[in-house]
């Protein structure tokens, strides 16, 4: 059922008019943004709500709330997430669960499948303009008798129900306050195997209020065992990993995203979030970084033969705005870099497309 679901959406993605896209060169590419957060500004605890404040300038502060509410609802008119997504010439989108109340709040399986079933999650062709990434809760007794069964089982549910909506896992460990290889928690990668969807994991230091800055907690090298349990000859099943953010902010966990990568045809590589700079160097030791990590990033993939499995996402929307400059800077690095209008054509929409819309391609 699933995988015949997941079939008909790729073919619908090769017959279907695109309605968005973006030019490079002179040519039109089409652009999946995998990694976009709806949800309500009061949803984050008061010291997340204060870190993003403080972040504004002074004078839109005082409006900050009403803002974030606006840009953060899917169907807001002029600001929010789908017309964020239209001004970028987004083709399509994917929306996220989260449960992080620590850190960035909560958005609920259930709000999220309310959104995806939406009659206007629908494009002019018919086919959806959002799908969405479930995610599980490890907070309140999960480790309680019989209580991460039962979450294990509501999360399966939703690839079940909507196997053309619910494509994939997103797991936050720093945020969710779960170190990578702790064995108590890896159930939720049985569930990966069985529905047959990928999981894609937060990587990399964040300076939000609330989360483990611990590299046990953010560096993808914790994640080695886990992937190779799981690569489809070990009887476990196989998933595939999306490693968000390739351990931005650290320099060590940077390279371990890398390496994962190059050692592992399941590990995939997200480039969010990689607009800052470095904030801790090789030795794990603080550095004031002058210039975004992006440009070596995607110059490191590139280098080391990985464009193939390089997925653009833009961790928005943020801001107005914020999810079409971002978009520019990923193309401007990895023209940059060297990227052949192949590999850039891969990188937003085509490898997203064999990672999560045909079933075990890869």
């Amino acid at each position: 059922m699933r995988r015949l679901a997941l079939l008909l959406a790729g073919l619908a993605l090769l017959v279907a008019p695109a309605h968005a896209d973006v030019e490079i060169g002179g040519e039109a590419y089409r652009v999946v943004d995998m990694h976009l957060h709806p949800g309500g500004f009061g949803r984050f605890p008061a010291s997340g709500r204060q870190f993003v404040i403080e972040s504004l300038p002074p004078f839109v502060r005082p409006y900050a709330p009403a803002l974030g509410n606006v840009i953060i609802d899917p169907w807001a008119e002029h600001i929010g997430i789908r017309e964020q997504t239209e001004m970028a010439g987004i083709d399509r989108a994917v929306l996220f669960a989260v449960y992080a109340p620590e850190s960035t709040g909560w958005f609920t399986n259930r709000e999220l499948e309310a959104v995806l079933t939406d009659p206007r999650n629908v494009r002019e062709d018919g086919t959806p303009w959002a799908w969405g990434f479930a995610s599980i809760s490890f907070h309140d007794g999960y480790l309680e008798e019989g209580v991460a069964e039962r979450r294990l089982e509501a999360l399966a549910s939703y690839f079940e129900a909507h196997p053309d909506l619910f494509i994939g896992i997103k797991l936050a460990h720093a945020h969710q306050q779960v170190a990578f290889d702790d064995a108590r928690y890896l159930g939720v990668y049985d569930v990966a195997a069985e529905q047959g969807v990928p999981v894609l994991l937060h990587t990399g230091f964040s300076p939000f209020p609330g989360t483990r800055k611990e590299p046990e907690f953010y560096d993808p090298l914790g994640l080695e065992s886990v992937v190779e349990a799981y690569d489809g000859t070990r009887g476990m099943g196989r998933v595939d990993f999306v490693l968000s953010h390739v351990g931005q902010g650290d320099a060590r966990a940077v390279e371990h995203a890398i390496g994962l990568a190059e050692r592992h045809d399941n590990v995939w590589l997200e480039v969010s979030a990689l607009g800052g700079p470095e904030t801790l160097d090789e030795r794990g030791e603080r550095v004031e970084g002058d210039g975004p990590q992006l440009p070596d990033v995607m110059q490191a993939i590139r280098d080391r033969g990985l464009t193939g499995r390089t997925l653009f996402a833009s961790d928005g929307p943020q801001f107005s705005g914020k999810v079409r400059s971002y978009l520019g800077e990923v193309i401007e690095a990895a023209e940059a870099a060297g990227w052949t209008p192949e590999e850039l054509r891969g990188l937003l929409a085509e490898n997203f497309e064999r990672a999560y819309l045909a079933g075990d391609a890869s």
